[in-house]
């Protein structure tokens, strides 16, 4: 028995397209044009610069970033420059009814003028400063998964007694210790000097 590819339901009746162009008119006031218009993407390009919404094919989630020379860049990266606490909240809405696209596409315009509009028209200074947020966030990210594999092990070598495997291991995750672990280091320093 052969299987079949997964029939996609039919979206014409979400008129997500047009319910961009509508929502989103305030970036052809800026210069862009639609280059392209598909049930679930509608791009829009200026000089270098794109701005993409989206309706996931799978999710059903609305949303949409801005390309600048052929890097992307996610709606809530480019808030996290001005507003890190509104892009930690953010989240893109599920729409599966014309009424819920109609709400999440004028949400999402609503958040795109004011966190994106220096993105939208190219300014250099902006994505200096959103390429510096974007380093930081991946190293900040890396110490995360490096902190959460050696807290354990740094956590077992100090209940063990093995007090300079317990400083080494703390030492790595120094930024991000808690009040506690950082009385641990301090012991555990302390302890292998001794």
């Amino acid at each position: 028995m052969t299987r079949s590819a997964p029939i996609e339901p039919d979206r014409s009746r979400l008129r997500f397209a047009q319910k961009v162009l509508e929502s989103f008119m305030f970036l052809t006031d800026e210069g862009y044009a639609a280059v392209d218009q598909l049930p679930t993407l509608v791009r829009f390009r200026k000089g270098d610069v794109e701005v993409d919404i989206y309706h996931g094919r799978q999710s059903y989630e609305i949303g949409g970033g801005i390309s600048v020379a052929g890097t992307r860049y996610s709606i809530s990266e480019l808030m996290r420059v001005s507003d890190p606490e509104a892009a930690a909240r953010y989240r893109n809405a599920a729409a599966t009814t014309p009424e819920a696209v109609t709400a999440a596409l004028t949400a999402l315009s609503a958040l795109l003028r004011p966190y994106c509009l220096a993105a939208s028209r190219g300014d250099p200074q902006f994505f200096s400063r959103l390429e510096n947020q974007r380093k930081q966030w991946a190293e900040q990210l890396a110490l995360d998964v490096l902190a959460r594999q050696l807290r354990p092990q740094a956590e077992d070598a100090f209940r063990r007694g093995d007090y300079p495997k317990a400083a080494e291991l703390y030492g790595r995750i120094r930024q991000c210790l808690s009040p506690a672990e950082a009385k641990k280091l301090a012991l555990a320093e302390k302890r292998s000097k001794a």
